[in-house]
């Protein structure tokens, strides 16, 4: 194919296809309902994106790049949360177009290549980040496709030209994974989501066993994660070198030395004592600890991988630091899921002692909100103090009976307030925090960046300052 029209195209894991593809010579083109900073960056790339457009204009604009185009050098790629009978979908299949999903595209892409795949419902993006870090500094590189922005390359998809792996998320939404045959995989996960797409737990779990059916080599698990039917070798958090036999890579100790996450790690039967993990929280160290097991399998050794470990710099949305001073903090995270608002908190309480944790949280889905309220609940009541925004819908209808009033109702927690997103700075004055987190998948990004501004024009709109 030498064309590729992308419906969705602003999407995380979209656009990462298409700079890709862009790259490598194709004409790539596009659709999206929001202009974003993502779209704006593969405009300035030369792709054409149509955004904000109505039903008439999005066909004119596919029309047109399907007149530049022969049917058997062309594909139309989307997303499985544009319906069906969105109009460029429709265009598509009449005029016999082949219509692939991104997961599908990303198959294709990985075939006939070694495949380092993370799957789990937390901890992909973060994983798969550090991965790439890793194998980045081997000779021969990696393709890397990932579910965020790195933020020293500004791209959710690196390559190097000399390529012999790729690094992809293998994702459990829509049954993706099952699209992938991995050479190694990590599981760091499997809590209960996307059950708007599976019809139990049983089906959950079964997604899982048939994704590790797929993969060739190794699968590395989780030491927590209890996926009936299905075992590999394991990696977790001990707190001393006698507990570490049964895992095939374990950190000892985790600790806080000088504001970095340390820890010995256990693997081969050698112990690799005080590393510096390069991101906030003991489910980092995770994160880190499976990346490890992965880049080791192709090839790479473990000291290599230590050594390059702590220059990791991050991935956009990811437990990321906007202001990290004495007088307060303010830190953006993705977290949408129950566990994820658990690991961010317990984060920010284990790097900031004795401050009191204010959270923002724009819950993501009104299935996950209805399937997960209790214990939505019970995380949210962990922080010092919550605001809480209306639920963001994404691909979903309204729910009768699910909204944020609802959730309210179920936080156990009397520092807890309701509001609209244009609310945000008041109540802030009124209760300014030591240390902020803001929290959720949805469109909360939108604010981080004045909310930085904001709060770096006057120290005091934090609670305590020096």
């Amino acid at each position: 194919m030498t064309h590729y029209y992308f419906v969705g195209i602003g999407g995380i894991g979209m656009s990462g296809l298409a700079r890709y593809f862009h790259a490598h010579g194709a004409a790539v083109s596009g659709y999206d309902r929001t202009a974003t900073p993502l779209t704006a960056s593969l405009q300035a790339l030369g792709i054409s994106v149509c955004t904000s457009a109505t039903a008439s204009e999005v066909l004119a604009d596919f029309e047109a790049w399907l007149g530049h185009t022969s049917l058997d050098e062309c594909a139309v790629i989307r997303t499985p949360a544009v319906p069906s009978d969105f109009p460029v979908l429709v265009a598509a299949q009449k005029a016999k177009c082949t219509v692939l999903k991104r997961s599908q595209l990303l198959g294709k892409l990985t075939r006939d290549h070694p495949t380092l795949a993370v799957a789990g419902t937390h901890g992909k993006t973060t994983t798969s980040a550090i991965l790439a870090h890793l194998m980045m500094g081997h000779s021969e590189g990696c393709r890397a496709f990932l579910g965020g922005i790195l933020s020293d390359q500004q791209s959710n998809a690196i390559w190097s030209e000399n390529a012999q792996w790729t690094v992809v998320e293998a994702d459990e939404f829509d049954r993706s994974f099952l699209e992938l045959d991995p050479t190694h995989a990590v599981i760091t996960s499997a809590d209960l989501d996307h059950m708007d797409i599976y019809e139990d737990a049983n089906q959950f779990y079964k997604g899982f066993k048939d994704f590790a059916k797929r993969v060739s080599g190794r699968i590395f698990l989780e030491e927590s994660v209890d996926i009936p039917g299905l075992d590999g070798q394991r990696y977790g958090i001990v707190n001393d070198e006698d507990n570490t036999h049964s895992l095939h890579i374990a950190a000892i100790h985790p600790r806080i030395v000088d504001g970095w996450m340390v820890a010995d790690v256990a693997m081969n039967h050698a112990i690799h004592a005080h590393v510096k993990f390069p991101m906030p929280g003991k489910h980092n160290v995770l994160n880190a600890l499976a990346a490890i097991a992965l880049a080791t399998e192709s090839g790479i050794h473990i000291e290599d991988c230590l050594a390059r470990l702590n220059s990791f710099s991050g991935i956009e949305r990811r437990f990321n630091y906007h202001i990290r001073a004495p007088h307060g903090a303010y830190i953006d995270d993705y977290a949408h899921h129950p566990a994820e608002l658990e690991a961010a908190i317990s984060a920010a309480r284990l790097h900031h002692p004795g401050k009191e944790i204010t959270g923002i949280f724009q819950p993501h889905l009104f299935s996950r909100t209805r399937d997960h309220m209790v214990e939505f609940g019970q995380a949210l009541a962990l922080l010092d103090r919550v605001f809480l925004l209306p639920i963001y819908p994404a691909r979903e209808a309204p729910i009768p009976g699910i909204d944020s009033q609802v959730l309210f109702e179920n936080i156990p927690h009397t520092r807890k307030h309701l509001i609209e997103s244009y609310q945000i700075f008041d109540n802030l004055k009124e209760y300014p925090p030591e240390v902020l987190l803001s929290l959720g998948a949805g469109d909360i990004d939108r604010i981080v960046k004045p909310l930085t501004n904001w709060l770096r024009e006057d120290a005091h709109r934090f609670k305590y300052t020096t």
